[in-house]
């Protein structure tokens, strides 16, 4: 076979790969992220045993928490990058700085208790004495899927 085939062919078969690859994380990704995001959704209502009624109770509580964590997230941002403008200054406002640190824990603070009184809040729909042990059950799994979270994103923070 001469080398021109030899070429050809590798180029066909790389292109192929290239176009699959698109494919792949254009469809497949997205999707399996989206089941990923919803999944402790699925996880709460499949271990409490939600029915319907409990289940839109369910969903209203969690779009109401999506929706503060957002404001939170947004507020976080805007505070990180007034502190981190404070670097392009001449000399860095101490006091200035300080506050603005202060404001980030507060701001985290504020992200834990409404994490806590949402799950406080899922607590309260379940009716049923089966769904409160199940909920007891539940938060201890919660528990570890939080710091699980924040270990895994510190870690993928640290390899940056």
């Amino acid at each position: 076979m001469s080398k021109l085939k030899i070429l050809t062919y590798s180029v066909i078969i790389l292109v192929i790969l290239n176009l699959s690859m698109i494919v792949f994380f254009m469809v497949v990704k997205p999707r399996e992220f989206r089941n990923h995001r919803n999944g402790p959704r699925k996880m709460i209502i499949e271990k409490l045993h939600l029915d319907k009624q409990q289940q839109e109770q369910f969903e209203s509580l969690v779009e109401k928490h999506i929706d503060k964590i957002k404001t939170f997230d947004k507020q976080i941002q805007q505070t990180k990058e007034s502190l981190y403008a404070q670097l392009s200054q001449p000399k860095v406002d101490v006091k200035v700085k300080d506050s603005l640190i202060t404001s980030l824990g507060d701001l985290q603070k504020q992200i834990e208790i409404a994490r806590f009184n949402h799950f406080k809040n899922i607590r309260e729909i379940c009716n049923t004495p089966e769904q409160r042990e199940d909920f007891k059950e539940l938060s201890v799994e919660l528990s570890k899927m939080f710091s699980h979270r924040r270990m895994s994103h510190a870690r993928d923070n640290q390899k940056k």
